[in-house]
């Protein structure tokens, strides 16, 4: 009998235990060892920069996209954008002279995974300007080049100042008309005496003439109304800063959204190129309304409407007004932009006002005829004739007490008026309805007389004078500052009468917060008033905060005029930045004084006043 003697590990269960086995064993193997983490760059604990002397070492350091880390914040060094930090260094340093400069950087260990990072600089000598030659030159005059150089001979060179200077050339080349000028620029740079000498190519051609100008893009508007504000005309020579001027008053007119101009390019050797002026024109028609609350007009309101191109001649015609319980206004009108032919705006409108003071009623209706001329792009002038007639209604019992006295005109109290007003304004402002910088000035002369057409049966004349300044200062990092003084004169030339309609008072949100309108010299007015604004405004995200110091004061006649005429209203506000606007809160109030009774208490001396845009 055959004893057959079996391997154990021959069994295919032992086999597969074995396989088993081994593979779990790689796995733990491999797991003991741990992950294998992608090396990590270290981090940049300081940035030194060395061998500098031209440029200061933050200046470099602002040039790097790599930066050092802070407590909590640790930057790691990126060596892609360590290659580009050489560059922009070098560049800098070649852009101001040292075209031989070379940068280099250093890693010195801080530690496990920290680095300092060493930037070592040789600038290398600064290359200085040793001749600029200007070759070429035929129709500009070399001189005149030279003298608008930022590069000058024997000083250090500078790759951007090189740049500007053929950019100057080229603008000179267009003011003269030289459309298809080529400018090279091609310095030469000598390493033995570090020198540059500054070459530049011109191949001018020949001054362009205006050929015929087209005019593309009207709907409504006529040609002649974009042509005649045009300062270049068929057969001048191109230049820019005409056609510059010429694209300011196309918007100006107020009748078009966009305005380019451009000479047509050609393939012949013409000296002529027509012009092409491509207009975007805006709706003609407008309409808009706003509103308000003051604690004495209460709730008031405003609106405009009018048509702007009127037969496509940019005739405006149309008609505005207010209404609050103090004042209906109300006119109506036509205004040409180019009366005679000319840049003079003339207008003529009808006019009905009734305003309500605190001693009397004064309403008025009439005609005035204007003509007003710019000047200047800051300058403008302005003459008035108005004829009208006043009546004053509804005296109080004080005023007609003064009436009975005889010390004011009575006679004048309903009367034909016939006035001519000459005004200059000087407006610098950025922004009408809520500038932050600028100056505003305007004076104001008018006079009434019956050689004007007022009524024969009065025989009045006066004279009134007015002043007004404003004043707007941005300063960083500190409040804007808005200033605002005017002063005004009435005088009798006649008869020593001054009508009631022209006394003189103070007082309200457009003369002195914190007081009624025309409060400050009642009853009796005065024949000079002086009244000053004066604002803080702090800008926060969206919002303004303001704070106001008002003053002013009536005089009878001048030389009565003192401080003890003076009144003075305080306050703040608040400026809402919204979709139509600037949104305006004011309260203001006085100390208690001569203009308030025993009776009146502090919430009859405050004043609220509601509005869109700037007080001033």
């Amino acid at each position: 009998m055959k004893v057959h003697v079996g391997c154990p590990m021959c069994n295919p269960l032992y086999i597969h235990l074995f396989i088993w086995g081994i593979s779990l064993g790689l796995i733990l193997v491999l797991f003991s060892a741990g992950p294998v983490s992608a090396q990590r760059n270290p981090i940049v604990d300081h940035i030194i920069i060395e061998g500098n002397t031209a440029i200061d070492s933050e200046r470099i350091r602002s040039l790097m996209i790599n930066k050092s880390g802070g407590l909590i914040r640790k930057n790691r060094l990126n060596f892609s954008d360590l290659i580009g930090d050489l560059e922009a260094i070098e560049n800098v340093y070649r852009n101001s002279g040292f075209l031989d400069v070379r940068a280099r950087q250093f890693q010195n260990p801080n530690g496990v995974d920290h680095v300092l990072l060493r930037i070592v600089i040789d600038e290398g000598p600064r290359y200085t300007v040793e001749k600029v030659n200007l070759i070429g030159f035929n129709h500009l005059e070399a001189s005149e080049i030279r003298r608008n150089l930022l590069t000058r001979e024997g000083q250090s060179y500078f790759r951007l100042l090189a740049a500007a200077d053929k950019r100057n050339i080229q603008a000179l080349a267009n003011r003269n008309a030289l459309l298809d000028v080529r400018i090279d620029m091609k310095p030469e740079s000598n390493p033995i005496d570090h020198s540059i000498t500054l070459n530049f190519f011109i191949v001018e051609g020949e001054p362009i003439h205006v050929g015929e100008i087209q005019v593309r893009g009207l709907q409504k508007t006529q040609r002649y109304v974009v042509i005649r504000e045009l300062e270049i005309k068929p057969g001048d020579l191109y230049d820019n800063n005409k056609l510059a001027r010429s694209q300011t008053r196309l918007f100006q007119t107020g009748l078009f959204r966009s305005a380019r101009m451009e000479p047509i390019r050609n393939d012949s050797s013409s000296t002529t190129r027509d012009l092409l002026v491509s207009v975007t024109e805006l709706p003609s028609g407008e309409f808009s309304f706003g509103g308000g609350f003051a604690s004495v007009e209460r709730f008031r309101a405003s609106y405009n409407l009018a048509h702007r191109n009127w037969l496509g001649r940019a005739i405006t015609i149309g008609t505005n007004g207010q209404i609050s319980e103090l004042l209906q206004q109300v006119d109506a009108g036509v205004s040409q932009p180019w009366l005679f032919e000319t840049r003079t705006t003339g207008t003529l409108r009808g006019f009905f006002t009734r305003q309500n003071r605190i001693s009397h009623i004064e309403r008025e209706i009439g005609v005035a005829i204007s003509a007003s001329r710019e000047i200047s792009r800051a300058f403008r002038g302005q003459s008035i004739y108005t004829l009208k007639q006043v009546k004053i209604l509804s005296l109080s019992d004080s005023l007609t007490h003064i009436l009975q006295s005889g010390s004011v005109a009575d006679s004048l109290r309903s009367r034909r008026e016939g006035s001519l007003t000459q005004v200059i304004l000087y407006d610098t402002r950025d922004d009408i309805l809520s500038p932050s910088t600028g100056f505003l000035g305007q004076i104001q002369v008018n006079i009434a007389s019956p050689l004007l057409g007022s009524s024969s049966q009065n025989k009045n004349s006066t004279l009134t004078l007015s002043a007004l300044v404003r004043k707007y200062i941005t300063i960083e990092n500190f409040p804007d500052f808005a200033t605002s003084f005017s002063i005004s004169y009435v005088r009798a030339l006649s008869h020593g009468l001054i009508p009631l309609d022209k006394i003189l008072y103070a007082g309200g949100d457009r003369s002195v917060r914190g007081f009624s309108i025309d409060q400050i010299g009642q009853p009796e007015g005065g024949a000079i008033a002086v009244s000053s604004q004066n604002e803080i405004r702090i800008s926060l995200s969206g919002l303004v905060l303001a704070g106001f110091i008002d003053w002013g004061g009536v005089g009878k006649t001048v030389g009565s005029f003192d401080l003890d005429d003076i009144q003075v209203g305080l306050g703040g506000g608040l400026r809402v930045t919204s979709p139509i606007g600037l949104i305006r809160g004011d309260i203001g109030f006085h100390n208690k004084g001569d203009l308030d009774n025993q009776l009146t208490t502090l919430y009859d001396r405050i004043f609220f006043y509601f509005g869109l845009g700037q007080a001033f």
